[in-house]
């Protein structure tokens, strides 16, 4: 069985800036994963293996994400989760967007109706943009983080949310998450 998560896709133009910073970071960090400019998103809910049966089903309850209404979403700082000093994980953060936690919310929701259990650890919207630390000789301290961040190219503050995206992951492939279906968030008609 395959694996499969529900998202958002990065707009073109923050994910080149992304493969920027990529560039920039791999001069300074020790990372064995870099995510692929195809690959950059922002996770809502990770399911695991699906069966065929079950994704049918997911697909039809997907569709009633299709009442929200686009949006737009700005970006925050930089991120980590695991040790500081040899992070397991490096984002980028999004803000924490009451449209984007009601259509998260509303994914988990639908999630758990096919029998699919979410995480119990707090939401936390990202990008990641590399993960799983390389070199265990190497480490950043608090001096070299900022000096290495003090140099970034600039990144779009904020980028639109049109659309929730059904993953498919192949993990030896690159880029590694195909979309195997979109669900097209409204736009505000204006009379």
């Amino acid at each position: 069985m395959s694996h499969y998560f529900i998202g958002i896709q990065v707009k073109p133009l923050l994910a080149e800036q992304l493969t920027e910073w990529q560039k920039h970071f791999m001069q300074h960090l020790s990372y064995k994963q870099w995510t692929d400019k195809e690959d950059f998103h922002i996770t809502l809910a990770f399911l695991g293996e699906v069966g065929e049966k079950s994704i049918e089903t997911l697909r039809n309850e997907l569709y009633s994400i299709t009442a929200y209404t686009a949006f737009d979403l700005n970006r925050t700082g930089l991120g980590t989760f695991g040790n500081k000093h040899q992070p397991r994980v490096l984002w980028l953060g999004v803000e924490n967007n009451p449209m984007l936690n009601r259509i998260q919310h509303q994914v988990v929701q639908i999630c758990e109706i096919i029998g699919y259990k979410n995480e119990k650890r707090a939401y936390t919207p990202h990008i990641t943009i590399a993960k799983k630390w390389a070199d265990q000789k190497k480490t950043v301290t608090e001096d070299s983080w900022n000096k290495i961040i003090s140099n970034m190219p600039s990144l779009a503050e904020a980028f639109n949310v049109d659309a929730v995206e059904l993953y498919k992951v192949h993990p030896s492939s690159t880029p590694k998450y195909e979309i195997i279906q979109r669900f097209p968030l409204r736009h505000e008609s204006f009379s």
